[in-house]
């Protein structure tokens, strides 16, 4: 009949019930999240962020080692403890990579660091880590018991010269709604400037016949006398 109200069977009271249930039970997650993450645990999970360290100044061909270390302060368990890498500006959908736009170019995606094989992994992890999720620039180190701290690592080979923004962002599990918070109820997130140069590392042969590397020092007494020396 024209103009006339089809009834559902369901009062507003009803309603309110089943938006309430989507919203404290389930997040609100889709069918499709649902089914992709059937164990999923929607939440907040306080994290302390307690050290962060990859070295500043770099060479070409020299192994580095990002580390961030993250302690549950929570009552529950974290999910999945899960860190993500970007290098702003850089376009790339890879870790640790840019992309570059030149036209013609056969593969776009360029590391500005390789990942050493094995990594990343947890401090004291014997073989491999086995932290790879679908999106190439997420790491998942699995869970995080109240009170115990993560100490991730990645494995680094500097491969490519130049001044870089190194970005990460802390999660608590890979589906929607399973959020990582500090003190002040915000993501945990950071910024790591780095200068990769292309100077050779030099090398030396100790007491004992063996190519060692000098120490940083030895390096910059080297190359200011060889300045002087010019």
């Amino acid at each position: 009949m024209p103009g006339s109200i089809r009834k559902t069977g369901l009062t507003s009271g009803t309603l309110l019930a089943v938006a309430l249930g989507c919203l404290t039970l389930s997040g609100c997650l889709g069918s499709e999240d649902r089914n992709q993450f059937p164990d999923a645990r929607p939440g907040k999970y306080p994290v302390d962020v307690t050290e962060v360290d990859f070295e500043e100044d770099q060479r070409v061909g020299k192994t580095y080692e990002l580390t961030i270390d993250a302690k549950n302060t929570g009552e529950e368990t974290i999910p999945g403890l899960a860190v993500t890498i970007d290098l702003p500006g850089r376009d790339s959908t890879l870790a640790f990579a840019y992309r570059n736009r030149q036209p013609g170019v056969a593969q776009g995606q360029r590391p500005i660091w390789v990942i050493e094989e094995g990594y990343p992994k947890l401090a004291g992890t014997v073989g491999r880590g086995g932290t790879n999720t679908s999106n190439r620039r997420t790491f998942n180190f699995g869970e995080v018991e109240p009170g115990e701290t993560a100490e991730m690592v990645w494995r680094l080979v500097a491969v490519q010269p130049g001044d870089y923004e190194l970005g990460w962002e802390m999660a608590a599990g890979l589906a929607p709604g399973e959020k990582a918070v500090n003190r002040n109820g915000e993501t945990p997130e950071g910024l790591l400037e780095v200068e990769v140069e292309n100077r050779p590392l030099l090398t030396r042969v100790d007491e004992n016949g063996r190519v060692v590397p000098l120490t940083p020092e030895q390096q910059t007494q080297l190359e200011l006398e060889e300045e002087d020396s010019d």
